[in-house]
């Protein structure tokens, strides 16, 4: 199944959807999207904090992880794990895309139930890496299951 697009904002997805955003390993939900996922979720975000936190360093390094969290009004939020760090300390626009294609491997096998997940263009705004060259790795993972990419600003065809 191809990439969806669709003109509207990540948080107009129906209920019983994933919610798929791009996130630091540090537990710090402080610029861009995150915020709003911060203020409509914040048990999500308490345990993407805490998963940060205590991810067992015998299970390998955290980014390149997906903490899927429970269901916290009527959605399950995805914390793709893309950079180690934020801001000036963002990582690499290429570790992030390497961090991305775990993160999605990890993601859908923990979408056991194949709910649909809605994204905004992850990756594309502060962690700046081309939304092409995301959006390439997504294709690469996505195969038969649906995702819907939400862009609020798509110019219609």
């Amino acid at each position: 199944m191809p990439i969806i697009y669709k003109k509207m904002s990540l948080f107009e997805a129906p209920r019983g959807s994933i919610l798929a955003h791009a996130c630091n390993a540090q537990g710090v939900w402080g610029r861009g999207i995150a915020v709003e996922f911060k203020k409509r979720f914040p048990k999500a975000f308490k345990e993407y904090a805490y998963y940060c936190t205590w991810h067992p360093i015998d299970v390998g390094p955290i980014d390149g992880t997906t903490c899927l969290t429970p269901e916290e009004n009527g959605y399950r939020v995805a914390c793709m794990i893309t950079s180690r760090g934020y801001g000036k300390n963002t990582d690499e626009p290429d570790d992030i895309i390497v961090n991305t294609m775990s993160a999605l491997q990890d993601l859908l096998e923990l979408n056991k139930d194949d709910e649909p997940i809605y994204s905004n263009k992850f990756n594309s705004g502060f962690f700046n890496v081309p939304w092409k060259e995301t959006e390439k790795v997504l294709k690469q993972f996505t195969n038969h299951r649906l995702w819907v990419v939400c862009d609020p600003n798509l110019e219609e065809e």
